[in-house]
């Protein structure tokens, strides 16, 4: 057998280690020099000294020793943190490592994963467990056991337990179809096929016996079996099983590229750079004979974008042979390598554009990022939820009150008639009085138990799910550019929707586009962009209504809308086919200046692919290139863009300067494949197509799961195209002006940068990045540049209150008219980052690099030492200028503005831009208008809040604010603030905090729902907009260029912000009127139905008996009265979308929640009171029943009787308030009560039931129809004449709109005769 350790260790793992007390009487049997052993020690993990520390083996003779002292060197290893692990890869582990026994002491969680809650053994127990954890299941399963009790005379256990036994099978089915999905998706991912090494020893583990003779290959298995060390080969389009840290691939810069979007909704490719220590690894043999390593790293971690580890590498050194004392190998730790996120491959990340991958397994099963983030997002319920169950409350209080009336009427008659003698002639009760009283309270628990709803959560859920997939297949938030649709994702919270008074929105890709285009810049003081190229920007339009300066100051709000939706749409996106953007601007002078400065290869001649053309910026490349020539080769350097080259037919491919590596051995095996788990995808995508009448459009590509555009719009005036893919818009916007300003990003191989500059190829080493972050503000490159310069440059772009503080002295003229240049990109509406460089001492930075390398190896403390490191070198900064980049408005959002506050809706915008530009953009988008009084609060104004407050007060007029971050988070500092900064926003119609962090954001949504008690909706589309969501009542995620990480929060994703306006004005708008009545009916038709038996008992002398046949009480709920209510809370509309959409007032009666309050629920009480009693005394005092064989005036006819009436009057009710009668309805009503009279036909057929032949006596007698009419009307009036005094002489809002229409309709019918 063949062994993946050196013959060092072979002998070691060959099988279990021995326990320590027989390790001399092994070594007195075997081979002296066949089992080394192996010393290690722990050094101070603070010390910046560099130890020469070595992995020494020593012979049997001093193996008693050799743990504490050893002839040679020992591998010092450092203390980890808390939780973090340290993974041995071909080595050995040290003692503290191992039990007893010779095994591991940890144990690292499996691969195979589970998120399903059940097995087929424990799905029945777990699950009714779960079950009767809810107090009103664990209600009703002690109402049907309390009448299986002889002493209360239930003669039908079946029906009996019929009503609980339904909704738990319910509840049971649904949630096994869920775990059902959950067991398919869990099967998928532990089925997945991957390649792991064979013949390597996994020293991570407990030795087992190695059963294969081969060695260094790859060979298939499944995900579920790799573990935490094992070597894995990933190839192109292959999905990784587990968190693992790249060693080496098949490109010669050994960088791979993966597809995030599985766990960050982001579709452009990442980069992961392997170990340049391993770069030429590229087979199984080099895998067990080249690495020698150990990594170490802190615990598990649920942060996708945050990963610290290090790497120490160790040599091994043959020091020959000893004498007497054995064989000797030294292990010398050759590097300390820093490990950080761009070294890992996540679970869930698929390999692209690379063929191969070697990859060390680091996290396991649960412990990997993917599996950390599964966790469940903050459970919402909704306000109506909260008000049902107070209600629900209500219910039970009435309840227990009735039985104790019941109870104590019971008790006191019978002590009133075991006075008299007579009494116990007609009376068969021997109790005492009070044990009566104590039976009757139960009985009566029996009798009004329907006034609880059973089935009122159940069908709830019900509809929900039919709401969310109303919402789900709407056609007006289908967004045919992405092929997305509103998807819901907490269904509870559709009422919700509709009861939203405060709307907290981002600015940055909600109300914008997220497309940026570049499109002025300032370099050194001079101002390029501003002439005339580009139409005006919408900031721009902002600043001139605000000033009023334009026509639209004069014209009314909607005109102001309508000049912003026709510039919007006058405009030429960037890399589309289109006229040219200003026929004013001379287009050929600036072709004409570029060709004198370099002839074009990758920059585009075409104007409708430039955001920015300015031929000044060439006319100074030539006479004063050097400004220039530095900013744009920033542009061109300080980035992390992925390009790609686009050929003739639009496809685009990786650049690559060489030939890719071989592709390490794999031995072919017979594996299962995983299941496809897109199919059902791809047949509800088909659905969903059908049913919007969108079959044909369907485009390729739909659920599979990588849906990159396959061709890209060909440029036909370049040689060669460049495509850039970069995490930020921003990025690529700041490159893709470079390059057609002459400085080409051509390519990235590992540490070298490949620019264009006007033509020449120069090469840039990147010696370290400083990534960007957004407590950083800034990221900075260090590079050594070429020839002719041969220096160390550092390269910095960031936000200019965080760049200018550190420029060096000696450039006001300069930083002043950057200043004010920066001031006017803001004005315009335009997003601002300032650009620095400096040039750094060889010497200086070899000593700064040495620091920055032992701080990123450290274990402990290591994120304040780089911060510390990073600070101590971005100073001294030379400032090259400023850009501005446009970020445009997405669609349709001034006009969904403007009707979110004509439905009573208030919008926050909670952004981190600055003050000018969010101002600006308030402007543009109708949040601000010329009406309002603008109140900016800064620092200064502090002292002033009180005179502010009363201020607004008096105002008649429409009143906005605006803050920075800063005063905000002054305000929210103590509770009298916090109650002042409230009460002047409520003043206001529109807020807008610039400047904000993601904190803040959260902060400010949590102070208006707790304090003022609002319903609030947060709207974003960026991973800073997190907590926003979560705080909200609602959080509607928009899964756009930033990616998925908002979406995946939230409760609904949409694909763009003017959704919002279907989604809450026509959907909520539906969905809480539909719950609102669907609740209240349910309530009335269970009161309505427990009141007769109330009456019942004041005649039987509160004997406690049932009044209504007992199938019909069992049955009344689940079957009887169910799908009217359903119906009623699933399709009812009480205007048309066409109507909410041009009456968004409508919205109001949600915001005021004036269709579900305690008024509403007490007068359907009284009706019910009222019905009930209607009904009970029309057949007690006018039904004459015909003498039968059951005796004339059988208390089961007259109850019967009322019975039937109660249910029909219990279904019709919920029709009377319907608003839009559909077929469903009618066929609903039909339905339910053809059951009740066909119920009484066939089970009164059987001649062992209580109502035997009760059919044929009441439906022959006319008596019972003319009654039932006569009940029906009486029942009827008050509610049909409160309801025509209510809608027409004071009608609410959504009466109005219905008389409105109503009479136009009306009109265009007299017009048309």
């Amino acid at each position: 057998m063949k062994f993946s350790l050196s013959t060092l260790c072979s002998s070691m793992w060959g099988r279990k280690r021995p326990k320590p007390s027989r390790i001399m009487d092994e070594h007195q049997n075997h081979n002296p020099a066949s089992r080394p052993s192996y010393a290690y020690s722990f050094s101070d993990p603070m010390s910046l000294s560099t130890p020469v520390v070595s992995f020494s083996a020593a012979s049997p003779d001093t193996r008693r020793n050799s743990w504490t002292s050893h002839s040679h060197s020992t591998v010092k290893l450092r203390k980890i943190p808390k939780g973090g692990r340290r993974v041995f890869v071909n080595l050995p582990l040290p003692p503290n490592e191992l039990d007893t026994h010779g095994n591991t002491r940890t144990h690292y969680t499996s691969n195979q994963v589970r998120t399903s809650k059940y097995t087929l053994l424990t799905f029945v127990p777990k699950n009714l467990f779960e079950q009767f954890r809810r107090i009103a299941n664990l209600y009703f399963l002690a109402m049907a056991i309390l009448q299986l009790l002889p002493m209360f005379g239930i003669k039908s256990p079946a029906l009996t337990l019929l009503p609980i036994c339904v909704v738990v099978f319910i509840s049971a089915i649904k949630d096994g179809l869920e775990d059902y999905e959950r067991h398919k998706v869990d099967t998928h991912y532990n089925s997945t096929p991957t390649h792991t090494l064979v013949g390597y020893t996994n020293t991570n583990y407990s030795p087992q016996f190695i059963t294969t003779d081969k060695r260094g290959v790859f060979e298939p298995c499944l995900a579920k079996e790799v573990r935490v060390g094992d070597f894995i080969l990933l190839r192109n389009g292959e999905c990784v099983p587990a968190d693992a840290i790249v060693l080496s691939s098949a490109n010669a810069s050994n960088v791979c590229y993966v597809e995030t979007k599985d766990l960050d909704g982001e579709t452009n490719l990442k980069s992961r750079q392997g170990l340049e220590e391993y770069t030429d690894l590229q087979s199984g043999e080099a895998c067990l004979d080249k690495c020698h390593f150990y990594i170490e790293t802190g615990p598990p971690s649920p942060d996708l974008y945050s990963f610290q580890g290090t790497v120490t590498l160790l040599d091994k050194i043959f020091t020959g042979t000893g004498t007497g004392n054995g064989s000797s190998t030294t292990w010398k730790e050759t590097k300390k390598v820093s490990l950080s996120g761009d070294h890992l491959l996540l679970r869930g990340h698929i390999v692209r554009n690379t063929p191969w991958v070697i990859a060390m397994v680091l996290f396991t099963g649960t412990d990997t990022k993917i599996m950390l983030n599964s966790g469940d997002t903050p459970s919402k319920r909704s306000q109506m939820e909260r008000q049902m169950n107070r209600d629900i409350i209500v219910a039970f209080a009435v309840l227990f009150l009735l039985s104790f009336v019941c109870a104590a009427m019971s008790g006191i008659l019978k002590q009133k008639n075991s006075r008299s003698a007579a009494g116990d002639l007609y009376s068969g009760q021997s109790e005492s009085p009070a044990y009566t009283g104590f039976l009757n309270f139960w009985a009566s628990l029996i009798i009004f138990q329907n006034i609880i709803p059973i089935s009122l959560y159940v069908s709830i859920e019900f509809v929900k799910s039919f709401q969310a997939y109303f919402i789900w297949n709407d056609i007006e938030m289908w967004n045919t550019s992405t092929s997305q649709p509103c998807i819901p994702k907490s269904w509870n919270l559709s009422d919700d929707l509709g009861q939203i008074e405060y709307v907290f929105s981002d600015k940055t890709g909600t109300l914008t586009q997220n497309v940026m285009e570049f499109r002025e810049c300032s370099i050194k003081g001079r101002r390029y962009g501003n002439n005339g190229f580009q139409p005006e920007s919408e900031g721009a339009l902002g600043a001139r209504l605000r000033k009023g300066s334009s026509s639209a100051s004069s014209a009314s709000s909607a005109s102001s809308i309508s000049s912003i939706s026709s510039i919007s749409s006058t405009r030429t996106k960037p890399g589309t086919t289109g006229t040219k953007a200003s026929p004013c601007y001379d287009f050929e002078e600036y072709l004409k200046a570029m060709h004198r400065v370099f002839q074009p290869c990758y920059a585009s001649q075409d104007p409708t692919r430039l955001s920015f053309a300015d031929q000044r910026v060439f006319e100074d490349l030539e006479t004063q290139p050097d400004a220039c020539t530095d900013f744009f080769t920033l542009l061109a350097v300080c980035h992390t863009v992925v390009v790609e080259t686009v050929d003739a037919n639009g496809q685009c491919k990786e650049v690559q300067d060489e030939k890719p590596k071989e592709e390490p051995i794999v031995v072919s095996s017979p594996i299962t494949p995983a299941p496809i788990l897109h199919t059902p995808l791809k047949a509800s995508k088909q659905k969903i197509w059908k049913n919007l009448g969108l079959s044909k459009k369907k485009k390729k590509g739909v659920g599979k799961a990588f849906t990159t555009p396959s061709t890209v719009p060909v440029d036909p005036t370049v040689q060669v195209q460049l495509m850039y893919n970069a995490e930020s818009p921003d990025e690529a916007a700041l490159v893709s002006a470079a390059r057609d300003c002459g400085f080409a990003f051509v390519s990235r191989q590992g540490s070298k940068v490949t620019v264009d500059c006007l033509g020449n190829i120069l090469e840039y080493q990147v010696l370290r990045v400083l990534a960007f972050s957004s407590t950083r503000k800034r990221m900075s490159i260090i590079v050594r540049r070429p020839l002719p310069w041969n220096d160390i440059m550092l390269y910095c772009k960031g936000a200019d209150n965080v760049m200018f503080e550190r420029l060096k002295e000696g450039q006001v003229i300069v930083e002043e008219s950057t200043q004010r240049d920066i001031e006017a990109f803001s004005k315009d509406g335009l997003r601002t980052l300032v650009l620095a460089q400096r040039i750094l001492d060889p010497m200086d930075y070899e000593v700064w690099d040495l620091a920055m390398e032992e701080a990123v190896t450290a274990t402990e403390g290591r994120e304040e030492r780089v911060e510390a490191l990073q600070d101590k070198l971005e100073c001294e900064f030379t400032l090259l200028g400023a850009t501005g980049i446009e970020d445009k408005l997405q669609e349709g959002v001034p006009e969904t503005i403007a009707d979110l506050q004509r439905a009573g809706i208030k919008l926050w915008v909670l952004t981190g831009d600055k003050l000018e530009t969010a101002i600006n953009i308030g402007y543009a988008c109708h949040l601000l208008t010329q009406d309002m009084t603008l109140c900016t609060l800064e620092d200064s104004h502090l002292s002033h809040l009180h005179e502010l407050a009363d201020t607004l007060a008096q105002s008649k007029g429409s009143n906005a604010l605006v803050l920075q971050g800063s005063t905000l988070h002054s305000l929210l500092d103590t509770k009298e603030t916090r109650a002042l900064l409230l009460e002047i926003a409520l003043l206001c119609k529109s807020v807008i905090c610039c400047r904000v962090s993601p904190l803040q954001k959260a902060l400010v949504v949590e102070l208006v729902r707790k304090e003022k008690g609002a319903m609030t909706l947060a709207i974003g589309d960026g991973a800073n907009d997190v907590s926003m969501i979560q705080a909200a009542n609602v959080g509607i995620g928009i899964a756009g260029k930033e990616g998925a990480q908002a979406a995946m929060a939230s409760d609904y994703s949409i694909a763009q912000f003017r959704f919002l306006r279907r989604l809450l004005l026509v959907q909520g708008h539906w969905n809480y009127g539909r719950i609102a009545e669907m609740v209240l009916n349910f309530f009335f038709k269970n009161i309505v139905w427990v009141l007769p038996s109330l009456w019942y008992q004041i005649y039987s002398q509160f004997s406690g008996n049932i009044f209504y046949d007992y199938s019909f009480l069992q049955l009344y709920n689940m079957i009887f009265t169910l799908i009217p209510v359903i119906v009623l809370g699933a399709t009812d509309q009480d205007l048309s979308r066409e109507d909410l959409g041009e009456y968004p007032e409508a919205y109001e009666v949600g915001i005021h929640q004036r269709l579900y309050t305690k008024t509403r629920f007490w007068l359907y009480f009284l009706d019910c009171l009222w019905q009930s009693l209607a009904v009970f005394y029309s057949f007690y005092f006018f039904y004459e029943p015909l003498p039968s064989a059951m005796g004339s005036g059988s208390m089961l006819e007259f109850s019967t009787s009322v019975a039937i009436t109660i249910i029909t009057l219990a279904n019709l009710v919920p029709g009377f308030n319907t608003y839009y009668w559909t077929w469903i309805m009618f066929l609903a009503i039909a339905i339910e009560l053809l059951i009740v009279m066909l119920w009484v036909v066939l089970y009164g057929s059987s001649s062992n039931t209580d109502i035997h032949g009760m059919a044929s006596v009441l439906y022959s007698q006319g008596s019972f129809w003319l009654t039932f009419l006569l009940s029906f009307v009486l029942a009827f009036l008050p509610r049909f004449s409160l309801t025509f005094v209510r809608q027409w002489w004071f009608p609410n809002v959504i009466a109005a709109i219905r008389q409105k229409k109503g009479w136009k309709s009306s009109q265009s019918k007299d017009s048309k005769e």
